[in-house]
């Protein structure tokens, strides 16, 4: 029997340009620019750009902005919830799905 895992990629990073730390949604993401990431839903339209306060790593340590656009609003994969009680005929099944925003950088500056 074969078992098969699927991984989900939510990051595609450019090798090259800064280095800087982004805080959103109450997560930390590393990211460059051209980076592509899924967070937590943001306020706002699709393709319209926001500017945030970052933490620069590269080429030296200091205080930025970077500037990201929201490409698209998405749900993410569903995650299914089971209640049961032996003998009972009792279960119950509830589904849940995040509300998500995919987001590219476009420009960090110092």
């Amino acid at each position: 029997m074969e078992v098969k895992k699927q991984i989900v990629k939510t990051e595609k990073v450019k090798e090259s340009g800064k280095l800087a730390v982004l805080e959103l949604g109450g997560a930390q993401h590393l990211i460059r620019e051209g980076t592509e990431l899924s967070v937590p839903h943001l306020s706002g339209e699709e393709k319209s750009k926001v500017k945030i306060p970052v933490t620069i790593l590269q080429p030296s340590i200091g205080k930025g902005t970077a500037t990201y656009r929201v490409i698209e609003h998405l749900k993410g994969p569903k995650i299914v919830v089971m209640k049961y009680k032996a003998k009972s005929r009792y279960r119950k099944k509830r589904g849940f799905r995040a509300q998500l925003s995919r987001i590219v950088v476009e420009k960090i500056e110092i």
